[in-house]
């Protein structure tokens, strides 16, 4: 693996390293946790042009030309007192910082930024522009907790070269300049981003819960799926017919996401895929509470 090197990114106060090209950024910044000789304080963040071996949530993987992205992964220290239910809101603290930082510059073109379920960012409801992958890590000390935030966003991508129509990019969007100079802008976003996510991680910690934080009525703001007919598409039952499906009703103090099926029971959905029907639900009477195995 090879090396990183300490860079300096204006507006950016925590470390950052560079490497030019690395498997994933992911396994870099493990790595400089592992290595007890290189301090990694909160939001130390690796960055890099290509790479190889970039993945998603359930294993998929993230390709991109050399860089024309922000690949990045930021290290994440949170005191162990933090509960259970907060831990889960670190991957959407960071959806909604990528989400805010994105808006500056896409909203002026007329563009709507928003999220979808559990952890991408979209273009206009349709077209993902950046997704999020967490996963926790050891920690340097016995009184915090590390995760690390993996994260990569299109910038100078010209749609021809996206890998399915779905994708999207700045560029392709029509900001200019992230055509003209992706990483100059990537280094803008990133300082964006990491501004974005110390002050939701230190309203998180201080307050110890999402919903007095604010972080869930953020989050199910940004969320147009909230109040729509949706069905989980993954995971499947064994014939491949999609595991549930009904009215999404918000988040859950954890994050999952709340689903209300026809015989009104709601399913607590703590992973997989969701995809809206449009079709409006008829209202249904009291709930049961109920959690999806995935």
């Amino acid at each position: 693996m090879q090396a990183p090197t300490r860079m300096s990114i204006d507006a950016v106060r925590a470390p950052v390293y560079y490497v030019d090209n690395t498997p994933s950024t992911l396994d870099v910044a493990a790595s400089l946790l592992a290595d007890t000789a290189i301090p990694t304080p909160h939001l130390t963040t690796i960055i890099a042009d290509r790479q190889s071996a970039g993945r998603g949530r359930l294993g998929r993987s993230w390709v991109t030309p050399p860089g024309q992205a922000l690949l990045a992964s930021t290290i994440v220290s949170l005191p162990v007192s933090l509960p259970a239910d907060a831990l889960g809101w670190i991957v959407h603290a960071c959806a909604l910082s990528v989400r805010e930082a994105l808006a500056t510059r896409l909203e002026p073109l007329g563009h709507a930024v928003s999220l979808k379920w559990p952890n991408d960012v979209l273009v206009d409801g349709a077209r993902k522009i950046c997704g999020i992958l967490a996963q926790l890590a050891p920690a340097s000390s016995p009184f915090t907790t590390a995760a690390i935030l993996g994260y990569g966003v299109n910038i100078g991508q010209e749609r021809a070269i996206l890998p399915t129509a779905q994708a999207t990019s700045l560029a392709a969007e029509g900001d200019q300049r992230a055509g003209e100079d992706p990483t100059g802008v990537a280094h803008e976003l990133l300082g964006q981003v990491l501004a974005g996510l110390d002050r939701r991680i230190s309203s998180l910690v201080r307050h110890g819960d999402a919903i007095s934080a604010g972080l869930l009525a953020e989050a199910e703001a940004a969320l147009p799926l909230i109040g729509t007919r949706i069905v989980l598409a993954s995971p499947t039952d064994a014939h491949g017919t999609p595991a549930l499906e009904g009215l999404a009703t918000g988040l859950a103090p954890s994050g999952a996401l709340l689903l209300r099926t026809d015989d009104g029971c709601t399913h607590q959905i703590d992973a997989g895929d969701v995809l809206t029907t449009g079709t409006p639900l008829t209202p249904v009477h009291d709930t049961k509470e109920k959690r999806a195995n995935n």
